[in-house]
């Protein structure tokens, strides 16, 4: 897969970040060859991996270098292994401690993939907060959802490139299935309604007016209907009126008034 995305741009001096599910010595050597650098974390029991068995301190790091790759074992808050294919074992100066005021050192191959592998990883942080995907069986399931998660990002980035407008990406997914929920509700109406309708997520948004009750049965010569709201207060009353977009009957007063502005009634 990445050496077939990755033809356009062979030749050309290009460096190559990726994360622990593509990152094999094997890659990097066969990228190597075709004159394209590359970086990233690598699972420590990938196969071609040294055996880096040394306990380390936080800051501390192990290296093991052969003609074409360096394999580091980095220790910060955990372990993390690193495999480069131009990076050294050289460290650079980063930040200094907020109490000690001491310089942080770290490796020159950890500066630069936190720096270029930002976005990526930001992506995948942020979909995991609002994810929709699911325990599945079938992995093409998830995959699926997967996809529907990564059009709402792209969907919320060109919406903040094309506005301006700084909005959280909570608020633009709620935003996003309340605007969803109202453009098929006429549509959806009696799937979404239940009996009591308080499920339903539309009774207190839009605009809702009584409306008669018509029998839509010819043997049946009751016009009334049994009002949710008083059903729910154990009451046993029917009205002629009904709400037609949230498909259930109300009483004209007070119950229509409530069932559309109280979440608990």
């Amino acid at each position: 897969m990445v050496m077939e995305l990755l033809k356009p741009y062979f030749g050309k001096g290009h460096t190559l970040y990726v994360d622990n599910w593509y990152t094999s010595p094997a890659l990097f050597i066969l990228l190597h060859h075709n004159l394209t650098n590359a970086c990233g974390t690598v699972r420590k029991r990938r196969k071609g991996m040294p055996v880096i068995q040394n306990k380390l301190k936080t800051g501390e790091a192990s290296f093991h270098s052969s003609r074409y790759l360096l394999a580091m074992k980095w220790s910060d808050k955990r372990e993390v292994h690193m495999l480069s294919s131009f990076h050294s074992e050289k460290f650079v100066e980063t930040k200094r401690h907020y109490r000690t005021r001491e310089v942080i050192m770290k490796s020159k191959c950890v500066v630069d993939y936190n720096k270029l592998m930002g976005t990526v990883d930001k992506t995948d942080m942020v979909i995991s907060t609002i994810h929709s995907q699911r325990k599945a069986l079938k992995w093409y399931k998830k995959y699926f959802f997967h996809l529907i998660d990564i059009c709402v990002w792209n969907t919320y980035c060109l919406y903040k490139l094309k506005t301006g407008k700084q909005i959280s990406m909570a608020s633009f997914h709620l935003e996003l299935i309340r605007q969803l929920l109202s453009h098929y509700q006429s549509d959806n109406k009696n799937t979404i309604a239940n009996k009591s309708g308080e499920t339903n997520p539309l009774r207190l948004t839009g605009r809702h007016f009584p409306s008669l009750y018509t029998n839509e049965n010819p043997k049946r010569k009751n016009q009334l209907r049994k009002c949710v709201l008083c059903s729910k207060n154990d009451k046993r009353k029917r009205s002629r009126y009904q709400c037609q977009i949230c498909n259930v009957g109300l009483c004209v007063t007070p119950c229509f008034q409530k069932f559309h502005t109280q979440l608990y009634y």
